[in-house]
Formats: C-alpha cells, sequence, structure tokens
C-alpha cells in the first residue's frame, strides 16, 4: 500500500522542472484547472482522479516550497474559505513572488495550503483517498514509464489510464 509521503515522492516523478518561478506557477494553474475538470466530472471514477489530479498538483507545490505533503494532509483545516477562495489566495501569493519579487509568508501560505486540503479531501466524499492516489499514480506509470515526456502527455491511451483508475 502507498502512503501519503510516497505519494509524494512519486508525484514528483512525473513533474516537469520548468525553473522555481514557472514550477509554482503552473503548480497553481494545475489546481485551479483540475478544479474546472472536477466539476464536469460524469461519474465517481472520474471524480476521484481529479481530486487526485489536484492532489498531484498540491503534493508537488509542497516539493517545491520544501513542504511535508503528509504533514499538510494531517493538518489539513476548515479556514471559511472555500476552496476557490483557497485557489485564489495561493495564486495571489505565487504572483506577487513571480512578479514583483516578494516573497511569500511561509506561515499564511500553509494556512491557505492546509484549508486547501481540507477542501480536496471533502471533494472525495466516500471515495477512499488513499486508494485513489495510489491510482492516480497507477495511471502515470501507464503515461509516463520513466518520466515526464512532452510527446507521452499529447499522445495519451486513455483506455489503459481508465483501467488503472478503475483498480
Amino acid at each position: 500500500k502507498m502512503t501519503i509521503q510516497q505519494y509524494q515522492v512519486d508525484a514528483k516523478r512525473t513533474c516537469p522542472d520548468l525553473g522555481e518561478k514557472l514550477n509554482l506557477c503552473h503548480m497553481v494553474l494545475g489546481i485551479g484547472s483540475e478544479f474546472e475538470e472536477y466539476v464536469n466530472a460524469i461519474d465517481e471514477i472520474n471524480k476521484s482522479e481529479e481530486c487526485s489530479d489536484m492532489c498531484w498538483y498540491l503534493a508537488n507545490y509542497c516539493t517545491f516550497r520544501e513542504i511535508s505533503f503528509y504533514a499538510l494532509f494531517l493538518e489539513s483545516k476548515y479556514n471559511e474559505k472555500s476552496f476557490v477562495e483557497n485557489v485564489s489566495l495561493l495564486q495571489d501569493f505565487t504572483k506577487k513572488y513571480i512578479v514583483y519579487g516578494k516573497e511569500i509568508n511561509s506561515d499564511k501560505e500553509y494556512e491557505v495550503l492546509k484549508g486547501l486540503m481540507y477542501n480536496i479531501q471533502h471533494m472525495y466524499g466516500d471515495i477512499t483517498i488513499l486508494n485513489s492516489l495510489e491510482n492516480n499514480i497507477a495511471k502515470l506509470r501507464v503515461r509516463f514509464p520513466e518520466k515526464f515526456d512532452e510527446k507521452l502527455a499529447l499522445n495519451r491511451n486513455l483506455e489503459a489510464e481508465r483501467i488503472e483508475l478503475e483498480k
């Protein structure tokens, strides 16, 4: 069985390295775009996949910011903000860091991340999160047997990926 700590390591395996600032931008934009896919999901397997994809981006954001995804997972808490509000705050921190050179306040960032993790955990509903994260990594192993590759990202075997998600 996969652990949350191993999930963070395995998620990094399929993450392209675009440089510090673009890495953060990629992760924050990805969280937001996966939410749109979650909203339009057609079944429970698809919803689970989109939640796990949001976790993939969040885990890699944590990796780039040297934050334990496991600690974040355990410490997630309700912070009176919706998913959209938490993502918007994370986007604002990232934008100001990238464009204005303003350092991200790690305490405020962590509070937002805990709220965001809480939001995502509750989107799973009755789905077992750890199993879903494990299926997410299995899907990514089908897509990227070694590591991230642009050609493989553009030419996916959706049937083989779906098989992994249904386990």
